[in-house]
């Protein structure tokens, strides 16, 4: 019997499900001077926003940064055991709801914020598509995602070495860099504002480092042991050398209605 097709959906689900929370220790332990990329996104949305819907908030870390007095922050998300863990950490509202249906009214929102998830909700579009509908007027599309660059000669070494290891590198259901991104922005009558990128290094000290990064990955076709083996790999370089510090590279695009 063949085996079953490859489903995005199911994979997201069930890492969603068995690593939630991952993606946000990863991202708010992995620097660039004073800030991880969500305060880098945080600043990207005007404090006279009112209403603020965080898409694909994931366990709330960019809900909980957005947060001061006088806002509301809607963090919204497909999958139950991310917003259970959500509202453990932070009082919401957590609205679980898909992307490309979102319970809001036309014109309604100031800003939409989006940590990784214009790589991950499909189609790329039809989400745009739906940001768009739910903006006021001069209201911001802030989001950030996974980029290729920028990384230094060395982070190619450290991150060719891993990968050469897991015989993959971390996948996601849309392209890595969004190639012309303007022009899909435009067809939904939003205009790209910023395009800017910026390292970040997320530092592995001992063994639970490294068997959390791993853990943070879309690795959806690759076997346990190769994962278990770039751990002990990671591991082995910290008892050699000591910390090992891993690039991780985002992208910070704003849009406006």
């Amino acid at each position: 019997m063949a085996d079953d097709p490859f489903s995005w959906p199911d994979f997201l689900a069930s890492f969603h499900r068995d690593h939630a929370g991952a993606a946000e220790a990863v991202l708010s332990r992995s620097l660039a001077g004073d800030h991880n990329p969500y305060r880098w996104l945080a600043r990207a949305v005007s404090r006279e926003a009112r209403l603020v819907v965080d898409l694909a908030c994931g366990s709330g870390p960019m809900s909980r940064e957005l947060v001061h007095d006088g806002r509301t922050v809607v963090g919204v998300d497909l999958s139950a055991e991310e917003l259970a863990l959500a509202a453990e950490r932070g009082p919401g509202p957590w609205v679980r709801a898909d992307a490309l249906r979102l319970p809001f009214a036309d014109g309604s929102v100031d800003a939409v914020t989006s940590s990784m998830g214009l790589v991950v909700v499909r189609p790329l579009g039809a989400v745009l598509a739906e940001v768009a509908r739910v903006l006021r007027p001069g209201g911001v599309l802030a989001a950030i995602a996974p980029a290729a660059r920028p990384l230094a000669a060395r982070d190619l070494r450290v991150l060719s070495r891993l990968t050469g290891i897991l015989r993959t590198s971390p996948q996601f259901p849309g392209p890595l860099e969004l190639a012309g991104f303007a022009k899909t922005l435009r067809a939904h009558g939003l205009q790209k504002v910023e395009d800017a990128r910026e390292r970040y290094a997320f530092t592995v000290a001992d063994r639970a480092d490294a068997e959390l990064m791993l853990s943070a990955l879309y690795l959806p076709q690759t076997r346990p042991a190769r994962v278990q083996a770039a751990v002990e790999h990671l591991s082995s370089r910290v008892d050699e050398r000591g910390p090992v510090s891993l690039a991780v590279p985002m992208r910070r695009l704003v849009a406006i209605k």
